[in-house]
């Protein structure tokens, strides 16, 4: 059993909550996030745009640090974990890969089926394995 996260981008708003419900949920620090919410826009800072007005551009990527353990004890109570429940735009799925009635594979099949384009962050960036982004390019 594979059990995966899948991020539509497309859904992403930025809004953090993602993290901020991670981070109640299971009583970390102030200083502790396992969510962080990457603007992809100039580099210039968070939440810069990219682009010359009128024509500006700017997502969002949540970024999954590898001290996020997926809301294991959550999970093993038989609750979905905090990032799923509370993601406003529905835009994070989870679930096993090899099941084609799991929430992960249900939407996977959809961005596919709308020709979206899969990826996983790279080793090098240090984050957690088992996420998997899609993005309509």
């Amino acid at each position: 059993m594979a059990m995966k996260t899948l991020i539509d981008l497309q859904r992403c708003i930025g809004c953090w909550t993602c993290s901020m419900a991670c981070k109640v949920g299971n009583n970390l620090p102030d200083e502790d996030y396992r969510i962080t919410v990457r603007t992809n826009g100039s580099g210039a800072g968070i939440d810069r745009p990219q682009g010359v007005y009128p024509n500006l551009r700017m997502n969002w990527q949540p970024i999954y640090q590898k001290s996020c353990d997926m809301c294991a004890r959550e999970i093993a109570k038989g609750y979905p974990q905090y990032c799923v429940s509370y993601c406003p735009t529905k835009a994070i799925a989870w679930g096993d890969e090899q099941d084609p009635e799991s929430d992960y594979s249900v939407e996977l099949k959809r961005c596919l089926d709308s020709h979206f384009h899969i990826f996983e962050l790279p080793a090098r960036e240090g984050t957690r394995a088992n996420v998997t982004y899609a993005v309509r390019e």
